[in-house]
């Protein structure tokens, strides 16, 4: 691929030459991030910048008490949070580990020091079946 291509990504993220399977997942679901909007990797994420980022969703915490719903996507590059707050009413809720989405938002960084989208857009997309 070629640089004005790639825009923002930088082809050194790229795993697709390994002969690991593992590896090859991870390139394959680099690649299907590309494909399916993402403005950037998770690994390239910037704080304070409007982005789009596809991943899979790795975990969903809900927390009441703090009234919050959190989820960590992973798009073979790296991993991300996303917060939505739970005082409203909550589609978020339709999103389970396993699940493809794409996430409209601003990164912030935030007291644990790791990048999260607050309150970010989502739409659940498809994803392959061999990922």
């Amino acid at each position: 691929m070629y640089p004005a291509v790639l825009g923002k990504f930088c082809r050194t993220h790229l795993l697709a030459r390994h002969t690991d399977a593992g590896r090859r997942r991870l390139a394959a679901r680099q690649l299907w991030a590309i494909s399916a909007g993402a403005s950037v990797w998770l690994i390239d994420l910037e704080p304070y910048e409007k982005s789009r980022v596809v991943g899979v969703v790795k975990s969903l915490r809900v927390d009441p008490v703090e009234g919050y719903i959190e989820v960590t996507i992973n798009d073979g590059t790296g991993q991300a949070a996303a917060r939505w707050s739970i005082r409203r009413p909550a589609p978020e809720l339709a999103i389970a580990p396993g699940i493809a989405v794409a996430l409209d938002g601003v990164a912030a960084v935030g007291d644990d020091g790791r990048l999260t989208l607050q309150e970010p857009g989502f739409q659940a997309i498809p994803y392959p079946a061999s990922g």
